[in-house]
């Protein structure tokens, strides 16, 4: 064979031995696709399952707590052959059980008559019949290392007005409305006066020492998972809960309490229900969800 004929025989092996490398490496990264590919879809297979486990312990957790859903409150009890517990007739217009809000609004005239008794070293205050419980409850928090403080309590009417023509003026000066488009606005972010249970002295705005903002975040402080668990034992309820803004006409507070008694907490609390459904008044039919908090 001559030399040139042998050169052309090597260069041909070598091109089929190339080849044959290629397809076997091609082979081997199609192998390693398709198991990752499968891996790859096992592992997704598994994030949902964990997911859905999550989900199923969330809503377990959602229903413990009273996080769910809104259904209402009679058909949830009628669903479980129970008997909701509600405010008797002669509790109804016990000073502790005043209901205010919206739809029940009060007049300059009709704002019950508060004694007031300072609380803190900043002054706030509160109708007096309450102090008892108020410091009983912050002493039992703060010997479980927690700190929590007051950051609104009782409002004259004056106080109140004050608060929501301000909210009104600046409203128009920033956003350039008329005055009646920036009193819807403003009654958003600061309650109207005779739409506030601060004007009574039986509502606080808590928080904790280490985060002052009112927000969401506040619920997952200790000093609010504290007072969630335990505040109706004082009888104090969180007025404003998750998921019951159809109800109360106003956003989730998890900083503002009201004081309703011992025996009417214990039981707003273990049914999951708000002040307007235990003593059986409307829904708030008020379009606009407000606050009833101290911008």
């Amino acid at each position: 064979m001559s030399t040139r004929k042998r050169r052309g025989s090597i260069r041909r092996i070598r091109q089929r031995n190339r080849r044959v490398a290629l397809a076997t490496v091609l082979a081997c990264m199609s192998c390693m696709a398709a198991v990752f590919y499968f891996d790859k879809k096992e592992e997704e297979k598994i994030s949902q399952e964990t997911y859905a486990e999550q989900e199923k312990e969330t809503d377990k957790e959602s229903t413990a707590s009273g996080q769910t859903e809104e259904q209402p409150v009679q058909e949830e009890a009628d669903a479980a052959g129970t008997e909701l517990k509600l405010a008797e007739e002669s509790e109804k217009n016990q000073w502790y059980l005043k209901l205010v809000n919206a739809d029940n609004p009060m007049t300059e005239a009709d704002v019950p008559e508060v004694t007031e008794e300072t609380v803190d070293t900043e002054g706030y205050q509160v109708d007096t019949r309450i102090v008892d419980a108020l410091a009983k409850m912050f002493e039992d928090a703060r010997a479980e290392g927690l700190n929590p403080m007051i950051c609104s309590a009782f409002r004259a009417w004056d106080t109140q007005v004050s608060l929501y023509e301000n909210k009104i003026s600046r409203v128009m000066e920033e956003e350039g409305i008329p005055e009646e488009e920036a009193a819807v606005e403003a009654a958003t972010v600061v309650a109207k006066p005779g739409t506030s249970e601060h004007q009574i002295g039986l509502a606080l705005d808590i928080v904790s020492h280490d985060y002052q903002e009112l927000d969401d975040e506040q619920m997952n402080t200790p000093e609010q998972k504290w007072l969630m668990e335990n505040s109706w034992k004082y009888g104090f309820i969180l007025r404003y809960p998750v998921n019951k803004s159809e109800i109360t006409g106003v956003i989730f507070e998890p900083w503002h309490y009201r004081y309703v008694g011992e025996k009417a907490a214990k039981e707003i609390t273990e049914q999951d229900i708000t002040l307007e459904e235990y003593l059986g008044a409307e829904p708030v039919e008020t379009a606009v969800f407000s606050t009833d908090s101290q911008e």
